[in-house]
């Protein structure tokens, strides 16, 4: 993860709204300014019938990085902005879909956070700039409507790869911590520079949670909707199959609650001796947590993150 640790003074300024108003609510809470680096997580918590669970503090969460439980330097419940990327396949294989694929987009932008930064990426045989930055407040729902209509032309081949590496460089330097990738493909790639090693590669020193909406035709069963599981399991999000056209809304409406109900968490990491200082690895993180009767709660968050012994966590 190459921002996943952040100095904790820089990252309350990257997670909070200082707005004049909130400023002056906050004027009774501590102000902190360490300096050490800290492991962002956010994580998504469900119930057993898969319903989201908010209200929690943070006596219900526990991490465990590799091995050894962390003591959360910070936490939060809020609904924070994120900057958000859309990856929608432009090949021929989004032909069907391509209709309600735009009038679930627009729905999506119209109920995200109004301080989201949202751009578009379509991709067939090249990878291009449909849409944003542009912060979904300020984003006239007709004129978005309007590009994505001339921009998803649902013709050529498919290079998926290149669109999540490109679409996870631009996510990266985006204005907020929060880092969103929603890929809509079959999941096939026939026509990337980028190999699947190296997307994988780039998945897991990336920030980003990435969602997926697999379009698998059920006549072909064509596409490669177990990559897109992996994706969306590598970083703690979630993958979608919808049986039909009409289920892709859902799909997007799911995502944007699952965004917007996120906790998040960050904690200074205990440093691991015996390491040379040229050694990068990968620590697992695990993440535990109970509801207020002490039942286990499913969670989903990422599941490690890359350091080597300098401090530069990736």
């Amino acid at each position: 993860m190459r921002s996943a640790c952040l100095p904790f003074a820089i990252f309350l300024l990257l997670s909070s709204d200082f707005s004049p108003g909130s400023l002056a609510a906050r004027q009774d809470q501590p102000i902190f300014k360490a300096q050490s680096e800290l492991v962002v997580l956010h994580v998504s918590v469900r119930d057993r019938r898969g319903r989201h669970v908010t209200g929690l503090d943070r006596d219900a969460f526990t991490v465990i990085d590799d091995g050894k439980p962390q003591t959360l330097s910070m936490f939060s419940a809020d609904d924070v902005p994120a900057s958000v990327g859309l990856l929608i396949d432009n090949s021929n294989s989004m032909r069907p879909n391509r209709d309600r694929v735009i009038v679930s987009a627009v729905e999506f932008v119209k109920h995200s956070h109004a301080r989201d930064e949202i751009f578009v990426l379509t991709f067939n045989e090249d990878v291009r700039n449909a849409w944003g930055p542009s912060l979904t407040g300020a984003t006239d729902p007709d004129r978005f409507a309007s590009a994505m209509s001339g921009a998803i032309v649902a013709r050529g081949m498919t290079a998926i790869y290149d669109a999540i590496v490109a679409g996870l460089q631009r996510v990266a330097a985006g204005s907020h911590s929060r880092q969103v990738v929603i890929a809509v493909s079959d999941g096939d790639d026939n026509a990337s520079k980028a190999s699947r090693d190296e997307v994988i590669e780039q998945v897991h020193q990336s920030d980003a949670t990435i969602y997926t909406i697999a379009l698998i035709d059920p006549l072909t069963r064509e596409g490669n909707p177990k990559l897109l599981r992996q994706l969306a399991r590598a970083t703690g999000g979630e993958s979608y199959q919808p049986r039909r056209a009409d289920d892709i809304g859902e799909a997007f409406d799911e995502i944007a609650r699952d965004i917007r109900s996120a906790y998040t968490l960050a904690y200074a990491p205990t440093t691991t001796a015996g390491k040379s200082d040229d050694e990068r690895r990968r620590r697992t993180v695990r993440v535990y947590v109970r509801s207020k009767d002490g039942r286990a709660l499913r969670v989903r968050t990422r599941d490690g993150y890359f350091e080597n012994r300098r401090g530069d966590h990736r």
